[in-house]
């Protein structure tokens, strides 16, 4: 019975052993790994922060208009301008003015319209009026109705002034009345121009027009 118990105790013994020593190959290869990380979940639940992108607008449309410029310019003809350039630019665009170009008798500032027409009058050249022919206008198969009435959305200083009833003041005055409040929208608006009423206006509605 003694000799069993101390084989007994041999074999516990090393068994312990074993299994120290197992225990301790497999701590090693763990420290080899290195330690083992893994995500933490963020206590509170909150998801992860989005990134939002924001739309651009689109580019604005811009208008495109032709214009037809005569005169003492280098190279007349029609001229492609963006909407709300002015005359100036239709200068530019046309080559510039030429060295004789009375350039005193135009209003540079003002914006031009499609489809218009405006001249650019040499030095003592005698005042025309100026007229702005749109397709299907009047009869002669569209080409314009060739009237010879004078555009007062058009017309310079000059020109104005060829009409009966308008001195260099009132032509002033139409002048600066269509650049604060835009082109005249009828011939009898041109009443609401300082110092002209309806005597001038019947003197000249026959020889004027809006376009």
């Amino acid at each position: 019975m003694f000799h069993l118990d101390r084989i007994q105790q041999r074999l516990f013994i090393a068994m312990a052993l074993i299994i120290a020593v197992l225990s301790g190959i497999l701590i090693y290869d763990n420290n080899l790994a290195g330690p083992d990380i893994r995500p933490v979940a963020d206590p509170t639940g909150s998801p992860e922060p989005s990134v939002s992108v924001t739309a651009q607008p689109n580019d604005s449309v811009i208008s495109i208009i032709k214009v037809y410029i005569t005169g003492a310019v280098r190279h007349p003809g029609v001229i492609t301008l963006e909407e709300g350039d002015r005359l100036a630019d239709a200068i530019e665009l046309a080559g510039g003015a030429l060295p004789d170009a009375d350039l005193d008798r135009v209003n540079l500032a003002q914006r031009v319209r499609d489809e218009g027409m405006y001249h650019i009058p040499k030095v003592g050249e005698e005042a025309t009026p100026i007229v702005t022919e749109h397709p299907g206008a009047g009869g002669n198969n569209g080409t314009g109705s060739g009237s010879g009435k004078v555009n007062i959305n058009t017309a310079d200083q000059k020109t104005l002034e060829t009409l009966p009833g308008i001195g260099p003041v009132k032509a002033r005055n139409i002048i600066k009345y269509r650049e604060e409040n835009g082109p005249f929208k009828s011939i009898e608006e041109i009443m609401n121009v300082s110092g002209i009423g309806e005597k001038t206006f019947e003197g000249l509605k026959d020889m004027i027009c809006t376009s």
